[in-house]
């Protein structure tokens, strides 16, 4: 038998600030969508000789919630009602035919999905969907208290942006730069909306990305030649924002991805990127050892989101050891002390969690190593040294 689908014209249920419509207003537009789906089903059933039928429940996302109960409940009651009707619906044993459904998001739009089954083959006769906008009436519905119970929001003027297609961010001269506002939407898939953002800095230097929000952020960092996942954040910065500082090159191209810590975690935000010019001019002066055994061990308190610089300046040529003693996680960068270039980092190369950076050094030339925290909240004691 030849499979016809039934295209129903899509309900649009508009949303305006200027003229909002009621729930009672939403529900009568429902409720007409539910009736033209059911002469449509009728007329394949009778068509097709139907004697009985049953139908399933409206799923969104395998769950039955209240908007799917209201949904098929009023399709029920229309098709019982039909006065041409054939076919008899059971709540036991095996029918002739099934109908049955479910819910998606697809941006902004609720689309409700219809199928009718040949149970004797399982072979889908017909399908049909309807769409509607979405409305704080059909979301509350279809909220079960897990992933929509939070506001719905639709996308931004950007979207549809992607690792192929990343918006275009200018990086800031500093922290005054203006925020780029987008929108985490509201998306059926299972990881949610993610951002995607383009930098090329025009110096090198170390760049701070960061979002502004009142959401639950989280923040990836990729080299967009080769895809390489650089650095990743969770809330680093102020609230549970995410924030990344880390050391760009001139002329290359990165990717900042940005999304939800959950796909429950939809909203309003801003994303900023500026650059991060260290000041030297409180660097401690460090005389490096000629080995490990004489290298002096200077101590020093790491405080929740702060660091300490030493300036080192090598009198011969060689490999140069520079390293934390802690039980703490600390982190290490090397940086031209004249040009600001970084030139090395390590997290955890020495003992325990303990940074250390091995680096063949120039005689005379200035460099400053940067300690701080893995991670902004670490705190505690260590000790640094370094030598041939």
């Amino acid at each position: 038998m030849k499979k016809i689908k039934l295209f129903i014209t899509a309900l649009i249920i508009a949303v305006s600030s200027m003229n909002a419509q009621t729930a009672g207003n939403h529900i009568q537009q429902i409720d007409n969508a539910v009736k033209t789906l059911a002469e449509e089903l009728n007329r394949k059933l009778v068509e097709e000789r139907v004697s009985s039928v049953t139908l399933y429940n409206f799923s969104f996302e395998g769950m039955v919630t209240p908007f799917s109960t209201y949904w098929g409940n009023q399709l029920l009651s229309e098709l019982t009602n039909m006065r041409n009707r054939s076919y008899t619906f059971l709540l036991a044993g095996t029918p002739d035919w099934i109908i049955s459904g479910e819910m998606v998001i697809i941006t902004d739009i609720i689309r409700v999905y219809t199928r009718l089954i040949r149970q004797s083959d399982q072979a889908i006769v017909s399908s049909a969907y309807v769409d509607l906008e979405w409305n704080e009436n059909i979301m509350s519905m279809l909220s079960d208290g897990y992933a929509y119970s939070a506001p719905f929001f639709v996308s931004d003027e950007w979207e549809p942006d992607s690792m192929e297609n990343p918006v275009a961010y200018t990086i800031g001269a500093d922290n005054n730069v203006s925020l780029m506002n987008r929108t985490l939407h509201t998306t059926n898939d299972s990881y949610g909306d993610e951002d995607f953002f383009l930098l090329q800095p025009t110096e090198n230097g170390r760049v701070v990305m960061e979002t502004v929000s009142e959401i639950d952020t989280y923040m990836e960092l990729y080299d967009a030649s080769t895809r390489q996942l650089l650095a990743e954040d969770d809330d680093s910065g102020d609230n549970l924002n995410a924030k990344i500082s880390h050391s760009l090159q001139a002329g290359r191209q990165y990717i900042v991805k940005v999304r939800g810590f959950d796909r429950g975690n939809v909203g309003h935000y801003g994303f900023r990127a500026y650059t991060n010019h260290l000041n030297f001019s409180q660097a401690i002066n460090y005389e490096i050892g000629a080995n490990a055994q004489n290298a002096q061990q200077v101590h020093q308190r790491l405080v929740s989101d702060g660091s300490t610089m030493f300036l080192l300046q090598p009198r011969r040529n060689g490999i140069l050891v520079m390293e934390t003693l802690s039980d703490i996680d600390t982190y290490m960068e090397l940086y031209d002390a004249d040009t600001q270039e970084l030139l090395a980092e390590d997290d955890d190369s020495g003992d325990d969690y303990n940074a250390q950076i091995i680096y063949n050094v120039q005689s005379g030339k200035r460099y400053i190593v940067r300690v701080r925290g893995y991670s902004p909240d670490e705190t505690g004691d260590y000790s640094f040294r370094a030598y041939f």
